[in-house]
């Protein structure tokens, strides 16, 4: 079988070096966030180098704040990659990308046990982002609701000042 061809998005990954901000910066004004771009951002979330990964979760996440939207195709494709992603700077991005799409119905728990996960994460900000966006999600959902509470619940106990002051923002309405 032969090698797929690497994307113009992808080569260009490549000189990220997990440090250095500045280049996926150039990255998101050299590029232009098509549903394709955006797709493509989705597919190298699950690419094999770390880098990579983390470097196209960060350029989906500041287009979706910028305002572009996934299709539901890329959505449900999302939705299957999910359980395979262990990064921690994967795991951030995607999870703040979560309030910033209309997720169908069909793949609500699927974000949801994303999120869920990510709730119980070993880094603090990971476990604050994933409470907010399953809540914002449940906003979405009424069937979540139970589970945002819990984790909700979950967080106003949580050790570290961070998750604590995120459930207050959440709570301000902001």
């Amino acid at each position: 079988m032969a090698k797929a061809r690497r994307t113009a998005l992808e080569i260009a990954l490549g000189d990220y070096d997990g440090k250095h901000a500045d280049v996926l910066k150039e990255l998101r004004e050299e590029f232009s966030p098509t549903a394709a771009v955006l797709r493509q951002c989705v597919k190298l979330a699950a690419h094999d180098d770390a880098l990579i990964a983390q470097g196209a979760t960060w350029l989906l996440w500041s287009w979706l704040t910028s305002g572009s939207r996934l299709t539901p195709r890329v959505i449900a494709e999302l939705a299957q990659l999910l359980p395979g992603f262990e990064d921690k700077w994967v795991l951030l991005h995607l999870v703040r990308c979560v309030p910033l799409m209309d997720v169908p119905g069909q793949h609500a728990v699927a974000y949801a046990e994303f999120l869920q996960r990510c709730c119980g994460g070993q880094l603090p900000f990971l476990r604050a982002w994933a409470m907010d966006s399953l809540h914002r999600l449940a906003l979405q959902h009424e069937q979540l609701e139970a589970q945002a509470r819990a984790a909700m619940e979950a967080a106003a106990d949580d050790p570290a000042p961070s998750v604590r002051k995120r459930l207050q923002k959440i709570l301000q309405g902001k």
